[in-house]
């Protein structure tokens, strides 16, 4: 790895190309990377972005006012077609980029010669998982076609330490050849508000409620069949508890079936897919995660800084927690999780002055491992300007 604390001597502008999937706001990678294209210095770096699948609800219109380009393609790999269409991309636009970015790890083998081909040979492979897929013949694919980037000369990201070591494998970990980038928030969104939580849980009918909450996407990954069944009993004791679910995703119709057949539809709401999350954490009382894997858990990170006791599943990295998590195993251990919220709720006396001083506390934490956005922005922006 270069030396990235050196400031590039470069003054034009230089354009980097982010290669993602999606463009989706539900995407957990494009959240990432929206948050450190908007704290960047975009007079020295520009974003633009290469996807291959469209959707509506997207941050199109976002990176436009910032200044970056889009493009689509087909999906890489999917038919000659697709070949043809990453060929004639990097050819017509060759010399522009100083850096691929690639957030698809599993194309790199496919992207990084037609790249180089044209002249592109600053390249990044972005680890952001420690599972290859949900899907289990995609995960095997997936794998296989990873192989390649261990001997492969591009500079290799993780979002975190037990990320680097999936991919790339522990001997590169241990000898510094993987940059860990934090996938970093802004503290000041997610501080505690005293004020947003009165108002907020008294316009949703949530006054003397125990708020459990939950956000993330609808897919096997978050095991949302898992916390519903968690909560399932823990209402059954506590009836005045009340799920909050933040979200899209395409297992969502499984998961109301399922919420019904519990029947706990009437303490059960859905929020969809939100901007506001800095504000909906400060109504929740307890955050629950019990991820089958994450590569970081940035949410995490947000739930913590609002000053939110937090219950996660042991395949989330240790390197999320800011000293306020609880650690549990998902195997066979569903009532370990429940007496956890209901210890949780017995103790619970809705004292904001505590809960102000846990935010301050986990923002303070942040701010001294150097994985704030605005650290980690600047870090990032280092690296891109190095000659």
């Amino acid at each position: 790895m270069a030396d990235i604390t050196r400031e590039g001597t470069q003054t034009d502008c230089i354009r980097v190309l982010h290669f993602v999937s999606t463009l989706s706001r539900g995407s957990g990678v494009m959240s990432v990377i929206m948050n450190y294209y908007r704290h960047i210095d975009r007079d020295k770096v520009q974003f633009d972005f290469l996807h291959f699948i469209a959707c509506e609800y997207s941050y199109m219109e976002e990176i436009r006012e910032l200044g970056g380009k889009i493009y689509c393609i087909d999906k890489p790999g999917s038919s000659f077609q697709s070949i043809k269409q990453l060929n004639s991309f990097f050819r017509l636009h060759a010399g522009e980029y100083t850096w691929l970015h690639n957030h698809e790890v599993y194309l790199t083998f496919l992207l990084r010669p037609i790249a180089k081909r044209y002249g592109l040979e600053k390249f990044i492979v972005h680890c952001h998982a420690t599972k290859y897929s949900d899907k289990t013949l995609n995960a095997v694919r997936n794998r296989i076609l990873c192989l390649p980037i261990r001997f492969m000369k591009v500079e290799r990201f993780a979002c975190s330490e037990a990320a680097g070591k999936f991919l790339y494998g522990e001997k590169m970990l241990k000898a510094g050849k993987i940059f860990i980038m934090h996938n970093a928030i802004d503290c000041e969104k997610f501080r505690f508000r005293p004020e947003v939580r009165e108002r907020l849980r008294k316009e949703m009918g949530l006054d003397g409620k125990f708020v459990i909450g939950h956000v993330g996407r609808f897919e096997r990954q978050k095991n949302h069949e898992f916390l519903i069944e968690v909560f399932a009993e823990v209402k059954k004791r506590r009836p005045e508890s009340i799920l909050l679910l933040v979200g899209q995703g395409s297992l969502e119709s499984k998961i109301k079936y399922l919420v019904v057949e519990k029947n706990v539809e009437k303490n059960v709401v859905y929020l969809g897919q939100r901007d506001d999350v800095g504000d909906l954490l400060q109504i929740i009382d307890l955050f629950l995660l019990p991820s089958r894997f994450e590569g970081l858990g940035i949410v995490l990170f947000e739930a913590q800084t609002a000053g939110i006791q937090c219950m996660v599943s042991n395949y989330v990295p240790k390197e999320s927690s800011l000293g306020n998590v609880m650690y549990l195993p998902l195997k066979n251990s569903k009532f370990s999780w429940v007496n956890g919220a209901l210890k949780k709720i017995k103790t619970f006396d809705n004292d904001l002055l505590s809960r102000s001083i846990v935010s301050d506390n986990a923002i303070q934490k942040m701010n001294k491992k150097g994985i704030t956005l605005q650290q980690q922005a600047k870090k990032l922006q280092r690296l891109y300007l190095v000659n």
